[in-house]
């Protein structure tokens, strides 16, 4: 009897359980249900998140965003001498479908990315370079690649231009020292877009060799004592340690590489002139943009042609994302 009694004392004085499981309310040892603990799930921000994004979102949609949607609507519309803009459906998109210059200009800019991509291996090369354990000068051999690409350039092309010139200019006299008469780079079909391409994969070598420069710093030295160690070559090491790791530098490269080139205008636009007569063999896909836009004031042919350019480089920024995937799984 007595430990009966004890036992239900020992029940009645001990405090209420609290229930644990998600969603029960807690209560007081007055019986009082106690506030539920604020989680993540309970928190708000508010508007003031959406304050400090406004002016971004802002700039975004008013020069990013709009443009896009208002030249969607420009290319399918004709726009008169003085004006005025009248819905014509698909017209400019036939007759860009059917227009020679299209391939034309399209091959131009294909040929013109695939000579400035061959500068990834070149800028991978002389990045390992310059970041040689104990190189002299390291830092002002990594401004004197990189003053190409900060430089103005009409600038650039301005000095690319007598460089090239077939009568006096420098490449040709470095050519007829090993006996090889040089053309008329400028003037001549074909030799031409080579010239252009030649002078952007130069001026692109320095922002490639910055990018992958930072990239190597990240890329322990250790690795290279244990493949050392294990008796790899210098090509070894680089083949199997430098490049495996360097991928995602190499893919920002590559990205940004081809979206730059296939925006091809000012360089080529410098060094040629709009009165040149190799233009209708060299203009690049901008270049037949502008052509249409403000010398022919054509704005809806134009308006379609920069649909295409932004739908083209979509898809080949798609499809390297897609290698890129498959790269990093192998």
């Amino acid at each position: 009897m007595t430990i009966d009694t004890e036992r239900s004392r020992t029940a009645d004085d001990a405090p209420p359980r609290t229930r644990t499981a998600s969603g029960a309310r807690a209560r007081s040892s007055h019986g009082v249900p106690a506030r539920p603990t604020s989680g993540p799930e309970h928190r708000s921000d508010g508007v003031w998140p959406w304050l400090f994004v406004l002016p971004l979102l802002l700039g975004v949609g008013t020069f990013y965003i709009w443009p896009i949607i208002q030249t969607f609507w420009f290319s399918f519309t004709t726009w008169g001498v003085f004006g005025g803009a009248t819905f014509s459906g698909l017209a400019n998109y036939v007759r860009l479908v059917s227009d020679p210059q299209l391939y034309q200009s399209l091959l131009n800019t294909v040929v013109y990315t695939v000579i400035v991509l061959l500068g990834i291996p070149i800028a991978v090369w002389l990045a390992s370079l310059l970041n040689t354990p104990g190189l002299r000068f390291a830092q002002f051999y990594r401004v004197l690649f990189f003053l190409p690409y900060v430089a103005m350039p009409a600038a650039i092309a301005l000095v690319w231009r007598i460089m090239f010139n077939g009568d006096y200019g420098i490449v040709n006299w470095f050519l007829g020292r090993f006996g090889v008469d040089g053309p008329y780079w400028i003037s001549t079909p074909g030799f031409a877009l080579v010239a252009v391409s030649l002078v952007g994969l130069w001026s692109s070598l320095g922002f490639s060799m910055i990018i992958l420069g930072a990239g190597l710093k990240d890329i322990p030295p250790e690795l290279y004592e244990a493949a050392e160690l294990d008796g790899a070559s210098r090509w070894r090491q680089f083949r199997s340690v430098t490049v495996p790791l360097l991928r995602p530098s190499i893919f920002f490269v590559l990205i940004v590489t081809t979206i730059s080139s296939f925006q091809l205008f000012d360089l080529l636009y410098a060094i040629l002139g709009s009165t040149n007569p190799v233009i209708p063999k060299t203009m690049s896909l901008v270049f037949y943009f502008y052509s249409a836009g403000f010398i022919d004031n054509d704005k809806g042919f134009a308006a379609a042609i920069a649909m295409v350019i932004f739908v083209l480089i979509g898809i080949v920024t798609l499809v390297q994302f897609r290698v890129q995937r498959r790269w990093a799984q192998s």
